[in-house]
């Protein structure tokens, strides 16, 4: 199972943050979700539904933008979603204080959530925020709804790599399909080449291919 595929086949927890934090993790500018008591200990690998609280805390926002903290400029309150789930995201770690390994100004603890393989949904899905120190169940319509827009997500980024490859197939930048490929120097139109007997140079004898003028025949 693909990084791409789990998170439409797994449980997905429910976590809640305040505005800017919410905001912060949804833009991967915050590496780690704090909470107040610590998560279970099966959490690890597990993905969550990062929900925004009802609340904008001003506080964070300045905070944010200050020199003892991270120095990120948060948008005001009007600009963002309350109550609504607005990412999913993998728990890569789990710290718990005073013993965590990693750091990070935005880690305050006592226990840290640090988040990796963020995906921001294309739209807030409105949902009642759960209990903010603890992790907690998505309601099914909720969780479906998200599980939706996500695949929508995750959807579009295969059809781009799909895109992707088929181009560069076209263009010749695809990766040799065969021994033979990988043995003989390709010209870009896709036929072999042929060393020069003169000049030992390689030439491409497609009929649509600049004709092999040999350097040694070529006056000064």
């Amino acid at each position: 199972m693909s990084p791409c595929d789990a998170p439409m086949r797994v449980p997905i927890y429910g976590v809640t943050a305040p505005q800017p934090w919410c905001w912060a993790l949804q833009v991967r500018n915050a590496p780690v979700l704090n909470l107040h008591r610590a998560p279970p200990a099966d959490v690890l690998g597990a993905y969550v539904a990062v929900c925004a609280a009802a609340e904008y805390v001003p506080e964070l926002k300045d905070w944010m933008a200050s020199w003892h903290g991270p120095g990120v400029s948060a948008p005001p309150a009007d600009e963002l979603p309350t109550c609504a789930v607005v990412a999913v995201a993998r728990v890569s770690a789990v710290s718990l204080w005073p013993d965590g390994e990693r750091q990070s100004r935005w880690y305050v603890g006592p226990a840290g959530l640090w988040l990796e393989d963020v995906v921001a949904l294309p739209e807030p899905v409105a949902c009642e925020p759960g209990p903010a120190d603890v992790l907690w169940e998505v309601p099914a319509p909720v969780l479906a709804r998200v599980r939706l827009a996500l695949g929508a997500v995750v959807g579009e980024g295969k059809a781009r790599w799909a895109a992707y490859e088929a181009l560069a197939a076209r263009s010749g930048g695809r990766e040799p399909a065969s021994l033979r490929e990988r043995v003989l120097r390709m010209c870009g139109c896709r036929r072999a080449l042929t060393k020069c007997s003169t000049c030992r140079t390689w030439h491409c004898t497609a009929p649509g291919c600049p004709p092999h003028t040999c350097a040694t025949g070529v006056s000064p």
